[in-house]
């Protein structure tokens, strides 16, 4: 019997995830430069827990293997053949440890298996990642080499004697028992969830405790399926729930314009309006200037896919897996697109990316946009010199594109574009190369160069018909690399700028005096905010999402690897605070600092049921289909 082997064998994998983890520590320092020694080190220790339950229930087929109670297992081939029932799983499991070193500094999380819904992006892009990651390659070829080189083999004082068939089906059921167990993470009702690596409630040292492995393997089958009854009775729900859907705008004779402009990484750390620095955006500062400018807005979640249901349709991220890769994509909603056509808008959605990356034309049209311009739309005149030889075209020309589009575009009309030129691996054209600080982060210069093509977007559209009975309506999706200390936060990670621009000083005017700028808000208010300013029923809105304009302090709500967070101005408080709790139920209130806070009961139970009903709402319906009625 082959017993210590096995033993050391798994053993051998808990040195190399214990690697694995100092090198995440490593490749992501910034991240956790508020974290002390103490701090780092219980994430270790407590990530052991995760460790072997990853271990155990990725090396099952190796355990089921290589303890059977028969002779045939002591032949050579056999043994061999073990080697690679035990090699290749878990160099292919470290693979996925090895691309969270750069890739969780885009999403903030561990991947997870929803990374297959845009799997078709990943191949597209393929040898530009390579290109850009090349030394994770070479770090997960040594790694290998090691973890191969070094794995112990038998010796002749490890094999036991053998056991008779009776006894050796016992260790073989009771190691299969011991793998069950190590993964749900002991004899608790509950197995091993990613929220309970959130123990200092900090998403940064949470996902220090979590490996990839788990996250990923628990992951394959969370498509959002499970409801929650926090409450039995649906009014309570409801009442919970309620927005203020009253107008605060009349209706004009000649309809205004919306334009929507969604711009990629752009978060507010990176600007300098607001800021006590420089920044990277000077076009935008400006335009924020002589703007409304909403400074506590935050991103629904850290990808594209996210904010893409966010913005369009008020349907935030409250189940792992984004809405948009989901089961639950064609469930009935109503979108920007829908209702706009119902008051005689034209609509249109612009990504000069390929068509179908992210998902985004499918989405577009279940939204309700009439068309949807990707690169296949794209001048093919054109295509060669604009092209930037990674995602699609550059924003200088698409932008331009953009707004010669909409002059096309019959009155009055809804228009959306989403640039691409601040995604990895940041091209800028030649012309420009060294025009735009570096910076401290790699996707800073980009950041100059969209800015700059930004500002070329707005003096084209200023000689547009169109252009003074517009509303602007200019985002970020989310945010990325935090390179400024009070932005490197749980809630700063989320940080993007709202800006409300009108060329007509005295419409400006009436939307700046209805308004309070510091209120919080988020990327599923831009639907009903759109709705409030044209003086169109928002009935139809999901309740995730409300005017910037109600007279409240407003609310924002994320989902992070298992942990929801509320972000509002709790009555009483001066300040913007939020709560963090997992799907039991338990909940904590800390400061934008995340340092936590007392709160009465009273606000404690007000502020829990309110995200609770959320999510109830948010659940049952994706299951029930019941978020619209019509």
């Amino acid at each position: 019997m082959y017993l210590f082997v096995w033993l050391k064998r798994i053993t051998w994998l808990v040195v190399f995830y214990f690697l694995l983890r100092f090198l995440f520590l490593f490749f992501n320092i910034k991240s956790f430069q508020f974290a002390d020694a103490q701090q780092i080190s219980y994430a270790f220790l407590y990530g052991l827990k995760f460790d072997l339950s990853a271990i155990f229930i990725s090396n099952i087929l190796f355990t089921i293997a290589s303890l059977l109670p028969f002779k045939f297992i002591e032949k050579q081939s056999y043994q061999n053949s073990l080697k690679y029932i035990y090699w290749i799983p878990n160099i292919i499991f470290f693979w996925t440890n090895i691309a969270d070193f750069e890739y969780y500094k885009f999403i903030g999380r561990r991947t997870i298996f929803e990374i297959f819904g845009i799997m078709g992006d990943v191949f597209a892009q393929s040898f530009s990642l390579l290109s850009s990651y090349w030394y994770l390659i070479v770090l997960w070829g040594i790694v290998s080499f090691l973890f191969v080189r070094f794995t112990p083999n038998k010796k002749q004082a490890d094999v036991l004697p053998r056991f008779n068939l009776p006894v050796g089906i016992i260790v073989w059921l009771l190691a299969i028992g011991f793998t069950i167990l190590f993964f749900r993470g002991g004899f608790q009702e509950k197995p091993l969830r990613i929220n309970q690596a959130f123990e200092q409630h900090d998403n940064h040292l949470g996902n220090l405790t979590l490996n990839t492995t788990f996250t990923f393997l628990t992951t394959i089958d969370a498509k959002g399926t499970e409801k929650v009854s926090y409450f039995t009775d649906n009014k309570a729900v409801e009442r919970l729930i309620s927005r203020d859907r009253s107008s605060h705008f009349e209706k004009t004779t000649t309809p205004p314009n919306i334009v929507v402009i969604i711009l990629e990484s752009f978060g507010k750390e990176y600007m300098g309006y607001k800021n006590p620095y420089k920044g990277y955006t000077p076009f935008l500062d400006s335009l924020a200037k002589k703007s409304v400018f909403m400074e506590n807005c935050f991103a629904n979640g850290r990808e594209s896919i996210i904010a893409m249901p966010s913005i369009t349709a008020a349907i935030p991220q409250l189940i792992e897996e984004p809405f948009i890769t989901s089961s639950y994509q064609s469930n009935k909603f109503v979108g920007l697109g829908t209702i706009m056509k119902q008051f005689g808008y034209t609509t249109s959605f612009f990504h000069g990316a390929r068509n179908g990356s992210m998902g985004f034309e499918g989405f577009s049209q279940l939204a309700g946009f009439d068309k949807y311009y990707g690169i296949n739309e794209y001048p093919k005149d054109k295509y060669k010199t604009d092209f930037d030889q990674n995602w699609g075209i550059f924003d200088e020309p698409y932008l331009e594109y953009f707004a010669q589009e909409l002059t096309k575009e019959k009155n009055p009309f809804v228009g959306c574009v989403f640039t691409l030129s601040s995604h990895h691996p940041y091209p800028i054209p030649s012309k420009y190369k060294g025009r735009f600080p570096k910076g401290k982060a790699e996707i800073h210069e980009s950041l100059g160069y969209t800015d700059l093509s930004l500002k070329h977007f707005f003096s084209e559209a200023a000689k547009q018909p169109w252009f003074a009975n517009t509303l602007f309506i200019i985002t970020a999706d989310h945010t990325q690399f935090n390179t400024e200390p009070i932005y490197a936060t749980p809630t700063g990670a989320y940080r993007v700028p709202l800006i409300l621009f009108h060329a007509d000083n005295a419409k400006l005017n009436e939307i700046k005096q209805k308004v309070d700028t510091l209120k919080v808000c988020q990327h599923t208010d831009i639907l009903p905010t759109i709705l409030d300013f044209l003086h169109i029923s928002q009935n139809q809105v999901l309740p995730f999402g409300e005017s910037i304009f109600a007279q409240n302090t407003g609310k924002a709500f994320q989902l992070n690897s298992g942990v929801f967070r509320f972000i509002s101005k709790f009555p009483n408080h001066q300040s913007i605070e939020y709560l963090e709790m997992g799907i039991d139920g338990k909940a904590k209130f800390f400061d934008l600092k995340a340092k936590e806070i007392k709160v009465n009961d009273g606000e404690e139970k007000t502020f829990t049921e309110q995200i609770k009903a959320y999510i109830q709402f948010y659940r049952n319906g994706l299951i029930e289909n019941s978020w619209s009625k019509n």
